[in-house]
């Protein structure tokens, strides 16, 4: 009993520190920022995605999927990180939202990691924070638990990563069509 509450006070408190990163990125950095959607400014996404992609090993992605629309993928990048943020914290759909904060890191660690130590280990570390909350869950202090007492389907891993994965490469490819 007590390796379970130390596990479960471990959990939250993973929880809550990914969830403030989340939410300070998408809120602060992003959303409350007047620029970053505003192609004339400094701090335009755009901007962002066209420096990320000089050095990056996944350059042609960015190309390809990013650069042709900055201010849809910026504005999915917001949505995304507050969601992730508020999902986290609450501890709902905890492993489909790992799996697709999972790839969203993955996508910012090969733009970004050529930039420096400091991108190169939060987002190293926020995939393996993901990586937890996807092989163990939210723990009892969060609304999957409550949930997991009605339906043991939010217990099933696989079922998580593919459902992520499909939403993941669904985006993609809708980014690579329009």
């Amino acid at each position: 009993m007590a390796k379970t509450m130390i596990s479960d006070n471990f959990t939250l408190i993973l929880r809550i520190s990914t969830a403030s990163i989340w939410l300070y990125a998408g809120i602060l950095g992003k959303l409350l920022n007047s620029g970053f959607l505003n192609p004339s400014s400094e701090q335009y996404v755009g901007f962002t995605i066209q420096y990320l992609a000089q050095g990056s090993i996944i350059r042609q992605f960015l190309y390809i999927v990013a650069m042709p629309h900055p201010v849809l993928v910026g504005t999915l990048v917001m949505i995304g990180e507050i969601c992730f943020g508020i999902l986290i914290l609450i501890g709902l759909m905890s492993r489909l939202c790992g799996v697709v904060a999972f790839y969203t890191n993955l996508i910012y660690f090969l733009s970004a990691s050529w930039t420096g130590a400091e991108e190169y280990g939060l987002n190293l570390l926020m995939m393996i924070i993901n990586a937890y909350i996807i092989a163990y869950g939210s723990g009892n202090f969060s609304i999957d638990s409550l949930v997991l007492r009605k339906f043991n389907v939010v217990n099933n891993k696989i079922l998580w990563i593919i459902v992520g994965s499909v939403i993941y490469i669904a985006v993609i490819v809708y980014l690579i069509l329009i």
